[in-house]
């Protein structure tokens, strides 16, 4: 697990990040999480999906970007294809942390020691009055904004366990040399669940902003056709038959 350090410009001076670092860190990754604020933009580009961390069995939201581990089809030759680039992405390296001793009190931090840093060749985080550069001031910003989207994010999570509108799935791919892979451990919109609130539940969701992610999440598992076909393009990838929403029996 990496040991976070948080940045300054006093001990960070000198840290640059390197020029392809985003993308190099994001060819590895076959789930992006997301926010719940960024499901709408991101049904446009991913099928996402609902898991549970194993820490706390809070929810996670997150976009498939291949259905292999390890590979994201949205890279190529360190450029991005997808229409929308989350900003889980964005803020890399940088991340939030809690301050030593203070659980209320956030800071931007690093990893000292990621791949994605030199002290060489890349982009400066600060400059030479110690002031933050635009790329840092930019990342600082969405980090900033993350703490309120994580409480919306978690909000959102509990008020679909409340009215019981998820419901778990498994994932079956079918490749043309007739092996499957079965992915298990998701969690998606329960369509006839959300059919039976009333006009009042309804009314509510859509008062808070919450039916737009809701229909998000729905229409985004659409996009699981346009991943096969992605997939298949690619040469030396194995070919994709299908793929199919199963309801886990388990």
């Amino acid at each position: 697990m990496a040991k976070l350090t948080e940045l300054t410009s006093t001990l960070h001076t000198d840290l640059r990040v390197l020029p392809n670092a985003i993308m190099d860190n994001a060819a590895k990754r076959h789930v992006l999480s997301l926010m719940a604020a960024e499901l709408a933009k991101a049904a446009t580009c991913f099928p996402i999906f609902i898991t549970r961390r194993s820490s706390n069995n809070s929810l996670v939201f997150s976009a498939m970007t291949s259905f292999e581990m390890g590979q994201n089809l949205f890279v190529n030759n360190h450029m991005w294809e997808g229409s929308y680039l989350p900003t889980n992405l964005r803020t890399y390296p940088l991340v939030l942390m809690q301050l030593s001793g203070d659980k209320k009190q956030f800071t931007v931090g690093i990893d000292e020691e990621s791949p994605a840093l030199s002290k060489t060749d890349g982009t400066l985080l600060f400059d030479k009055a110690g002031k933050a550069t635009d790329m840092l001031s930019e990342v600082t910003s969405l980090l900033e904004a993350e703490l309120d989207n994580l409480r919306q994010s978690f909000e959102f999570g509990s008020t679909l366990e409340s009215l019981q509108l998820l419901k778990a799935i498994d994932i079956k791919v079918q490749y043309q040399d007739s092996t499957v892979n079965v992915i298990k451990g998701l969690l998606t919109i329960n369509e006839e669940n959300l059919a039976k609130l009333d006009a009042q539940q309804l009314e509510q969701l859509s008062k808070i902003g919450y039916l737009k992610p809701i229909y998000a999440l729905l229409i985004s598992v659409y996009q699981l056709n346009a991943l096969l076909l992605k997939n298949n393009i690619i040469d030396g990838k194995a070919k994709i038959v299908s793929v199919q929403i199963e309801d886990n029996k388990e």
